[in-house]
Order: structure tokens, then sequence, then C-alpha cells
């Protein structure tokens, strides 16, 4: 696989579909509402456990599974054009990269701050391994764009 800037196939292109797969699939999720969709288990978790450990109304549900959802779906966005300019070989495309991977760190520290006012570790596990691996994409394309340089 050749890394040059401008091969479309670059480790900035495939890192950047994988997180923009990841966040659009994750935020389009929060929307449908069928039992075999992690956005329905999401908005239900939310109801029956965290909202009332919390002494909060469960129709408080929704609203933040949208809120989490749009966010999803931005940071998908931020990794599409990440991915439209390591394709084409533009410059910025690292730019764009670490913002999104930056933002994407600190979305998952505040799902990290809620799990724990929450009571609920499970879910530190999942944070904990997407914050080591954007950190782990980050350091990906810190090499890359030095081998580009």
């Amino acid at each position: 696989m050749a890394t040059s800037s401008n091969s479309k196939l670059s480790m900035g292109t495939v890192l950047s579909l994988y997180w923009f797969l990841f966040w659009i699939l994750n935020g389009f999720d929060k929307f449908f509402n069928a039992d075999t969709f992690f956005g329905a288990n999401f908005k239900v978790g939310l109801e029956n456990n965290f909202l009332p450990a919390l002494g909060l109304s469960t129709s408080l549900a929704w609203p933040i599974a949208i809120i989490v959802g749009i966010i999803e779906l931005l940071l998908g966005l931020m990794f599409l054009m990440a991915l439209i300019r390591f394709w084409g070989g533009n410059d910025g495309r690292y730019d764009t990269a670490r913002t999104a991977i930056t933002l994407s760190v600190l979305f998952f520290a505040l799902l990290s701050a809620g799990a724990i006012l929450f009571g609920a570790r499970d879910p530190m596990w999942q944070h904990g391994t997407f914050i080591a691996t954007l950190l782990l994409t980050q350091h990906a394309l810190h090499v890359a764009a030095k081998s580009d340089a």
C-alpha cells in the first residue's frame, strides 16, 4: 500500500473512512427505534437506569438520544471531510483529521463523565478503548504526515 500524499489509498484515507463509518452509523442508529439497534438500547438505558438514578424525568431520554445522535453525525461528517481531503491529496487533510480526532476524544470524555455520573461502569471500558484507538489513529497520522513532508 502506497503512503504518499498523492495516494488514493493512504493511511489517512483508510483511517478517515473507518471513523466516518463509525460515527455515521452510530449517529443514524440513535434515530432508529428497533430493538436490534444500539440507539434504542441507548434510549432504553437512559429511561430505565440512568435518568431515574439522578431523579430526572424519563421524558428526557429521547431528546438526549437525539442530541447524542446529532453530535455523532457531525463527527462523522468531519471525518468525511478529512476522507475527501485525503482522497484528493488536498492541503489541510491532516489538520482536518486531527480536529475530528480531538473532538471525538472530547466527546468520549464527556460520555465517560456521564457514565460516571450515572454510575455505569461498563461503558467506561468502551469509551476508554475508543479513546485509545483514536490516540493510535492520531499517532499513525502523525507518522504519515512526517513521511509525506
